[in-house]
């Protein structure tokens, strides 16, 4: 591949981080503590399940650090898992995380009409549809939606310079936002007594369990520091430092989810607040302690959330859908790179173009698809792990394995939580049955590529060795 075909090496360090910590922290993050955090655990039960999630993530995130820097190329998971387990394992990782990555796109658009929703009733929520799942449709969300779909395309498409400058911006301004509210609603309001129950102990919940019901949210409440190697053909520095960068978003992710989540609990008695408004509680107390200015500068974080998420995951679905298809485990027009831009066009007008449909079938079935997404990433997490335990051991780095097969152990735990019924993650029968459709869909798909994708058996290699990954730095062909 030459120079001019390749992609362009145009993303700094900060960029990175940012890249990372807006796709982490979505919408979610606001809306949660009132209809899950504080419900299922309680302050100090959702704090300290979120920093043991936190610390699980670092441990398998020390397994991409290694793979990033012998693999310095698009894919990641999926390339980690084809070098070191071939390709059938490669294509049911590959496939796993297309979706993950895809469907975080559509529901932060259409978490714009959620915000709206919340913030200014009635603007957006015009032309009526019709009720899918509960939820009411309206054109005018659908075309806020779309608007915010193509933006970020458009964007993607014209170059990832433009793409990071835009993540480094809304990452900064999400992080100061809630930093400033955090500090505002403390100082007024520092009554700790309003956080007892520390625990949420009601209807024979266990101290274990509330803990771990938000540690069984970690695969989708982290999602997104696992972009950074998606994009590690367009880093200008060098791959070493991508460790710290995803260790230090994550890090500052918890932080923002347990600093919105107590500023939700310290203004009144929580149990209180849940009971008067559990449909958006942070709203409320934000309302209460600094009136629509911090309404609006909530809301200014929450958008920030949702183009930072967007963001990330135009950019890592693509550069997924790239590497596949250069392998011809994706059909091969995703394997273009426009040659002024720089960037696989095509494949994030197909992104776009699937996630313009996406709304029109209205948020409730999104959640489905979307919950059911944490097992993809929880499988990607664990093949990860288990191609950096297996290659660091044929690479005589020990401890480095010992390390990858404590993160397969994580990645196995998040798996059980959310396929063992009786666990706190246990999928909802929707989302059963979504993980069910995409898994037939994959095999009929792996069917239909299955001869030009397993009929070359050196393809990866030709592909790492044509990108520049020698022998010193891959060690699935050292040992080869």
């Amino acid at each position: 591949m030459s120079e001019k075909q390749g992609f362009k090496k145009e993303l700094r360090p900060v960029d990175v981080w940012g890249l990372a910590l807006g796709a982490i922290v979505g919408w979610g993050c606001f809306i949660l503590p009132g209809n899950a955090f504080l419900p299922k655990s309680g302050p100090l039960g959702m704090a300290i399940g979120m920093l043991l999630g936190a610390g699980i993530v670092i441990v398998i995130s020390l397994s991409y650090g290694y793979l990033i820097e012998k693999f310095p190329v698009s894919g990641g998971e999926f390339v980690y898992a084809d070098s070191a387990f071939g390709k059938v394992h490669g294509f049911i990782c590959g496939w796993a995380l297309i979706l993950a990555y895809w469907s975080l796109i559509p529901l932060n658009a259409t978490a714009v009409g959620l915000i709206s929703r919340y913030l200014f009733p009635g603007i957006i929520q015009v032309g009526a549809l019709y009720t899918i799942a509960g939820w009411e449709v309206y054109a005018g969300e659908i075309i806020v939606a779309s608007v915010f779909l193509v933006a970020l395309a458009y964007l993607n498409i014209k170059g990832v310079k433009g793409s990071g400058m835009l993540q480094t911006a809304v990452s900064l301004i999400l992080v100061a936002s809630i930093l400033l509210v955090t500090v505002i609603v403390l100082f007024k309001c520092h009554d700790f007594t309003n956080l007892m129950p520390v625990f949420q102990n009601e209807g024979g919940r266990t101290t274990f369990s509330c803990i771990f019901a938000v540690v069984a949210m970690t695969p989708w409440a982290f999602i997104g520091f696992d972009c950074i190697p998606q994009a590690a053909e367009e880093y200008s520095f060098s791959h070493k430092k991508s460790l710290f960068l995803m260790i230090s978003a994550v890090l500052v992710a918890a932080s923002l989810y347990i600093c919105i989540n107590t500023i939700t609990a310290i203004v009144m008695p929580w149990q209180d607040l849940l009971a008067q408004n559990p449909f958006w509680a942070t709203g409320t107390v934000i309302e209460m302690t600094m009136g629509k200015p911090g309404l609006f500068l909530v809301g200014i974080a929450m958008l920030c959330a949702v183009v930072s998420g967007m963001n990330a995951f135009y950019l890592s679905t693509s550069r997924l859908l790239y590497a596949m298809a250069q392998v011809n485990a994706l059909p091969n027009i995703f394997a273009e790179i426009d040659p002024k831009y720089g960037t696989p066009k095509k494949s994030i007008l197909f992104v776009m173009a699937v996630s313009l449909m996406a709304p029109w079938f209205g948020r409730e079935v999104l959640n489905w698809i979307v919950d059911m997404t944490s097992v993809g990433a929880s499988l990607a997490f664990t093949y990860t792990t288990a191609a950096a335990a297996v290659l660091a051991w044929k690479a005589g780095h020990k401890g480095q394995s010992f390390v990858g097969m404590l993160g397969v152990v994580a990645g196995a735990f998040f798996l059980g939580l959310l396929l063992i019924p009786g666990m706190p993650g246990f999928l909802a029968v929707q989302s059963r049955i979504a993980l069910a459709v995409w898994t037939v869909l994959g095999i009929i798909f792996f069917f239909i590529m299955r001869k030009k994708y397993l009929g070359n058996k050196d393809n990866m290699d030709h592909i790492l060795q044509m990108k520049g990954v020698t022998e010193g730095s891959c060690p699935v062909i050292c040992q080869e």
